[in-house]
């Protein structure tokens, strides 16, 4: 064979040999979807990194874990609803006479209402709601033409605005041996929440009435009964014992992590008693009194001035803070920031 006709055959072959070592290379599968997925593809490697569903759920691809829904925000529109810190930090030292009551309704059908305070300049400086029974709080004796008004009564206060005298007042009223209800036989329990970083505010909410309370924390009330629900207290039923002096006070308790001050008394103003207990946070169920406890009991005249209009004798967090480290051995709650309830911890 000629050398010019044995190189273009070497040529040919060469060239048959690298189209048959092309055709034998294995072709890329592209991701199928599950609209491809049928007997004769479900064989092929499938590369796609998206998660696919399963055949009966349809052909649309969904992620593995669907987003959580959009918490719905609450709408405070209402002036006793908004949230704020304390306007100032000293209340006037006399009463001022300058404020009206009105009725709020609330949503629902069978929401009951609360009533809020305003000044005679625009300002809200307090609320209040009832619970009149028919419920595992009070039994359903209320009858106002018998002059029978069992009830349990929940008064917000924040007068001026002021940090000083932000505080809660709980009325029980229950009759005496004759039936009749007299304003020397009710029964207070007064309360003071701390640290108090925020005023008062109430604000209806799925169906909910939302009240959040000086250190930041909620309670949730029963819109229909004004029984407490959830949150940062909790009640027991209203002592109807005929034999007043075995009659308890109001049973509510602080379950949250502030500081809180209580004083209770028989038919007149509790801050004119002698006796005033200083919880920190939620003491143990066999707690008996001492630091140990988070417990402390001071008179009651080293608290509030106990004339004009009584206002809690330490206006600022840092003074009260001061009172509780020389007298109780504990505290008001820390942060960086200040003085604060610590957020829960996500587990």
């Amino acid at each position: 064979m000629k050398p010019r006709r044995r190189r273009l055959t070497s040529t040919i072959a060469t060239l048959l040999w690298l189209v048959f070592m092309a055709a034998c290379q294995s072709t890329p599968v592209p991701p199928l979807g599950p609209a491809e997925l049928t007997p004769e593809t479900e064989g092929r490697q499938i590369t796609s990194p998206e998660p696919l569903v399963d055949i009966a759920k349809g052909s649309e691809a969904i992620p593995e874990t669907a987003p959580a829904p959009a918490t719905p925000s609450i709408n405070r529109n209402l002036p006793e609803s908004l949230l704020g810190a304390p306007e100032k930090e000293l209340a006037s030292r006399q009463l001022a006479y300058n404020t009206t009551i009105t009725t709020r309704a609330t949503d629902g059908p069978n929401a009951a209402s609360w009533h809020y305070r305003r000044t005679n300049g625009g300002q809200i400086v307090g609320f209040e709601f009832s619970n009149h029974g028919g419920n595992p709080i009070l039994p359903p004796r209320r009858d106002i033409s018998k002059n029978q008004f069992f009830g349990r009564d929940f008064q917000f206060r924040f007068d001026d605005r002021a940090r000083q005298d932000i505080y809660l007042i709980v009325t029980d009223w229950a009759p005496s041996r004759d039936r009749q209800f007299r304003l020397s036989e009710l029964m207070y329990t007064l309360m003071h929440f701390f640290p108090r970083n925020y005023l008062p505010a109430i604000v209806s909410f799925n169906g909910r009435a939302l009240v959040t309370l000086p250190t930041g924390e909620e309670v949730e009330f029963n819109p229909q009964t004004h029984e407490i629900s959830a949150g940062a207290l909790s009640e027991a039923p209203v002592d109807l014992n005929p034999n007043r002096t075995a009659r308890r006070f109001p049973a509510i308790a602080y379950n949250g992590k502030g500081i809180v001050v209580r004083t209770n008394s028989r038919g007149a103003d509790p801050r004119i008693g002698t006796t005033a207990t200083i919880t920190n946070g939620s003491p143990p169920p066999a707690c008996d009194k001492g630091a140990a406890c988070q417990l402390c009991q001071v008179p009651a005249r080293e608290l509030w001035d106990q004339t004009a209009a009584m206002r809690f004798k330490f206006a600022t967090d840092q003074e009260f803070d001061r009172f509780l480290l020389a007298n109780c051995q504990f505290g008001l709650p820390k942060t960086d920031n200040g003085y604060a309830i610590a957020p829960a911890s996500k587990e």
